[in-house]
């Protein structure tokens, strides 16, 4: 893999983190949480018809252990393609110009994960976004988001599942951004391409802004919302401009395109 890899010129963080996903001194797998959903029928059925792409990726092998039918629909692409051929054919499709920038995101994702108790990891799922090219040569911007499916008796994740669906209109800006959410205290830690040179963007929404920004999302007025949640008008506009500063956005409606594009007004 090393040798054959760097003779593909992919980013030396890709190869580091495949390094890191090899090297965690895996324990054998009690239960298997792929099982209960390879077959049961009715999440099978769930995942052809979703408007999404679904895949559970075993970080031990690199592979797509499973990935659902309809990536033609998504991606352009066979299924067998990606089972086939793993992360290889991910890296072959992505855009030239976001290959380098997402995996050195991930891999500040995975250090972020990797560093914290591994009893706390199942907690956090996140997300990031980078463009693909269809054998058209069209370029479409994809967000894809990922949860831990399954960890080992030591806490190493194992088995990580994910989604992907196509942004492309509601995301115009290049500027890839990731970003990881706690389901404990639903904060989120963004990390953006254009700062991975300097000190990476460490800005985290509150629980109470996250309320707020979906509240903005879904058309609501700042009075209604204070209303709502029983907070001043004033602390809503706070909360407002505070989230405006953290995203380095320009006003609320780059704001709520931001966080909709992030997936966090769902």
């Amino acid at each position: 893999m090393g040798k054959d890899s760097k003779k593909e010129g992919l980013p030396k963080e890709y190869l580091e983190l495949v390094e890191i996903w090899k090297n965690q001194a895996y324990e054998p797998l009690e239960t298997d949480a792929l099982h209960s959903i390879v077959s049961n029928p009715g999440i099978q059925l769930i995942f052809r018809s979703a408007p999404v792409v679904s895949f559970v990726f075993d970080l031990r092998t690199q592979e797509f252990v499973f990935i659902s039918s309809n990536t033609q629909e998504i991606f352009g692409y066979d299924s067998m393609l990606f089972t086939d051929h793993g992360q290889n054919f991910i890296n072959k499709i992505r855009h030239p110009e976001d290959l380098v920038n997402t995996w050195k995101l991930l891999k500040r994702i995975w250090c972020f994960i990797i560093d914290v108790p591994p009893a706390n990891r199942a907690q956090f799922k996140f997300n990031l976004d980078y463009r693909v090219i269809k054998p058209n040569g069209e370029a479409v911007r994809i967000l894809e988001q990922i949860a831990v499916l399954q960890q080992d008796s030591k806490g190493n994740i194992t088995h990580i599942l994910g989604i992907c669906n196509e942004i492309t209109s509601w995301k115009k800006s290049c500027q890839q951004i990731a970003s990881v959410t706690s389901t404990v205290d639903h904060s989120v830690i963004f990390y953006t391409s254009d700062e991975l040179e300097s000190q990476p963007l460490r800005a985290v929404l509150s629980k109470r802004e996250l309320e707020i920004v979906k509240l903005l999302a879904q058309g609501h007025s700042s009075k209604f919302i204070a209303d709502k949640l029983f907070i001043s008008f004033h602390t809503v506009n706070t909360h407002r401009q505070h989230m405006i500063e953290k995203t380095k956005t320009k006003n609320t409606g780059e704001l709520i395109q931001f966080a909709s594009s992030r997936g966090l007004t769902l």
